[in-house]
Parts: C-alpha cells; sequence; structure tokens
C-alpha cells in the first residue's frame, strides 16, 4: 500500500481514528527494499548465499528496532524475485518489483548475463540499484547511471593486489591464459596481462572457450611444451575444476592455477597432484577466518540459515555491510525515500563492518578482500588491504 494514501476512519470516531493513525504509522514505519537474485539455474551458487546475507543483514537491523531516520525508527521489508540465471526472466523480475511505487532500492545480482537487464530497468526507472556483476564496472558511473552502484572491487583494483601475491606465492615466470569466450574476460584480460608483464611473467599465449565447453582436452593440448609455470583459468568453479581435472589427465601441463575465480573448491580434490591453486575471495574467507568480526559473523550466519559454511558462503558477505551502509545513508540524507539524497551520502562513505569498505564518487565499492591460496598440502588465505 502506497504510505501516502492512508485515510482516517470516517465519522470522527475516537476508535476509528486511533486506529487509523495506527494504520499509517506501520506503514510510513516500512522500507521495502527489492532483492533479485538468480535463486535457480546455474548462477544460483553465487546469487542464493547473497540473498541470505541480505536477509540476515535485515533481520539483524529489525531484530535491533529497525533504522533510525531522522528521529524515526523503521523496519525494512524484503521483496524477493527470482532472476532463474536468465536475463529476460530477470527483466521481466525487475518489472515486477519497479511496478511496486514503494520500492526505492534494489538489491543483488552477481552474475553479468542476467544483471544487465536490471541495471538497464533499474537505471531507466530512475531507481537505485546495488549490485555485484563485473559487466558493471562498464556502467556504474556513466551518464545516467548516477544510481546504480556495484558492491564489489572493480577487477582492477583487486588484479594489483592479486597478482603481485600470485607470483610471490606460486613464484611463476610463464604463463598461458584460458578464459571464456565472452566480453567479460576480455575485460578481464586486458586488466590482468599487463600487470603480470609488470611482475616480470611473461603472457606467452591467450585461448578462449566456447560457454558450456566440458571437454577441453583440444584447447589444453595447445598449451603443451610451451614451457610454461601455470595457467590463468576463469571464471566459474565448473569449468575450473574442468581444465585442473582435464590438464593433469593430459599431462605435460603446467600444475600452478591461478583463478580468476570465487573458491578454492575446483583444486580441493587435486591438492596432492597440483604444485599451487591461487583464488580470489572478493569478501572474506570464511573457511580459515583469523579476523575476530568474521569468526562472529560466522557463527551468526549458522544460527540464521541452520547451515555449515561451505565453499561458496561467502558470497553472503556481498551485500550485507551494504544493507547497513543503506541505513546510515537515509540517516544522513534524513530520507528514505529521497533517492538521489540517499545515493549522495552512500558515495564517500566508509563502514567498518565484517568488510571493511567504502563507495567512491561514483558507487564503486572499494574493500578489502582476501586472496586464497592452496600450496604444499595446506589451504590459507593471505589479507589483500585495499582500503
Amino acid at each position: 500500500m502506497n504510505r501516502s494514501k492512508w485515510i482516517g476512519a470516517i465519522g470522527g470516531l475516537a476508535l476509528g481514528l486511533a486506529a487509523g493513525a495506527t494504520a499509517h504509522a506501520q506503514t510510513a514505519g516500512t522500507i521495502k527494499l527489492g532483492l533479485i537474485g538468480s535463486l535457480t539455474g546455474p548462477h544460483s551458487g553465487w546469487d542464493a548465499p547473497a540473498a541470505e546475507g541480505v536477509q540476515m543483514a535485515v533481520s539483524e537491523i529489525n531484530t535491533a528496532g529497525g533504522v533510525a531516520v531522522a528521529g524515526k525508527k523503521y523496519k525494512i521489508d524484503v521483496v524477493q524475485e527470482d532472476a532463474q540465471s536468465k536475463p529476460d526472466i530477470a527483466a521481466t523480475a525487475t518489472q515486477k518489483l519497479l511496478s511496486d511505487d514503494d520500492i526505492h532500492i534494489v538489491m543483488g545480482v552477481l552474475t553479468s548475463v542476467p544483471g544487465v537487464p536490471v541495471a538497464t530497468q533499474t537505471a531507466k526507472a530512475k531507481v537505485m540499484y546495488i549490485g555485484g556483476f563485473t559487466a558493471l564496472d562498464g556502467i556504474v558511473g556513466t551518464p545516467g547511471k548516477e544510481l546504480t552502484f556495484r558492491a564489489l572491487d572493480t577487477d582492477q583494483t583487486v588484479a594489483s593486489g592479486f597478482v603481485p601475491t600470485v607470483v610471490k606465492e606460486l613464484g611463476i615466470k610463464k604463463v598461458g591464459m584460458l578464459m571464456p569466450n565472452d566480453d567479460i574476460s576480455k575485460t578481464v584480460i586486458k586488466a590482468y596481462e599487463p600487470l603480470f608483464k609488470q611482475q616480470g611473467v611473461d603472457v606467452a599465449m591467450i585461448e578462449y572457450f566456447q560457454p558450456g565447453t566440458t571437454d577441453f582436452a583440444p584447447v589444453l593440448r595447445k598449451f603443451q611444451s610451451q614451457g610454461l609455470d601455470g595457467l590463468f583459468i576463469g571464471y566459474a568453479d565448473p569449468d575450473a575444476e574442468a581444465i585442473v581435472r582435464q590438464s593433469l589427465e593430459i599431462g605435460n601441463l603446467p600444475k600452478k592455477f591461478v583463478y580468476r575465480g570465487g573458491s578454492g573448491s575446483p583444486a580441493v580434490k587435486y591438492a596432492d597432484k597440483i604444485d599451487g591453486f591461487v583464488w580470489q575471495i572478493l569478501t572474506r574467507d570464511l573457511a580459515s577466518p583469523g579476523d575476530d568480526k568474521v569468526k562472529a559473523w560466522i557463527e551468526r550466519y549458522k544460527a540464521f540459515t541452520k547451515k555449515d559454511i561451505v565453499s561458496n558462503t561467502y558470497w553472503a558477505l556481498t551485500f550485507y555491510d551494504a544493507v547497513f551502509m543503506l541505513g546510515k545513508a537515509m540517516d544522513a540524507a534524513g530520507t528514505t525515500t529521497d533517492q538521489a539524497a540517499i545515493a549522495a551520502k552512500l558515495k564517500g562513505m566508509a563502514y567498518d563492518g565484517v568488510r571493511k569498505m567504502s563507495f567512491d564518487a561514483n558507487g564503486r565499492a572499494v574493500t578489502d578482500v582476501d586472496i586464497g591460496v592452496i600450496k604444499d598440502g595446506k589451504t590459507y588465505s593471505i589479507p589483500e588491504k585495499i582500503l
């Protein structure tokens, strides 16, 4: 119900007026937050935990009394839609959220194919949107996208610390790059190739595979006998696992892997057969946490979801702190509905939560991340301090 449309009881009866006033207070004291993500389909491994993180943050805020804005407490009500890992479904789901006049902010989506139509439609509707997918790097900060944010670091930001760490940990000197044949991969290679060269690493060859490939043998054989000591691969766990496994099966290929992707699970089964595997943890390491705030968050997550921590759980932190930052931005702006004012306060805000993060003047997140390493039979992480 539109909070401007309540009507007091007819006839001036005191009881009716009281009831009408109560209904108004309940409605005016609620912030509707649109949440979209691929809860089903092949992208659910990213978006399902990310959605859990949003729901968890909202639950904690509401349990603590809500968001304080201009001296008044507001509870948050999440309205969630499933993008089903498909761009057309994502577009339809976004329109459904946008049809609710009480939804002024939409969050969610970590993969670019369903994410782009969400960003496009929210920007067209002038509704604030906070996403996480890579293609947002080319969207955030462009004309007409002033209300669009990305809650994860750009590839360039992460790569600047990731590549030196990789070179140090694995001792690589000559690598090949193997990525899906899509625009995202070309953007990734554009960011990473010069950084490897700056570290004295020869990027000897770059090859692409078609999305959906399961037999990597033909393209992997191109990397044989090239004197390589490392493979840079991306960017989905099923692809990475297949590449590691088939590299070992084929033989005469590097046994050190640099993964521009989301977890160490592709290498876990092969830890005793490879010489190293390094990957990006774009939020925080939940498998072997060293930070007390992260440890406490893990216990709260387990209690809230009734689930254990698994390899992709760390995506639950993508939007978790951003929900709290939104509340602070609303309070600073003195409004729950003026998206331009809220966005202006969110840009430049620094927040020391489970993740230490801020948003720059364009709406891009700048956050500390962790780098995961499997080497010499051990699994550990290295903090990458960006802030």
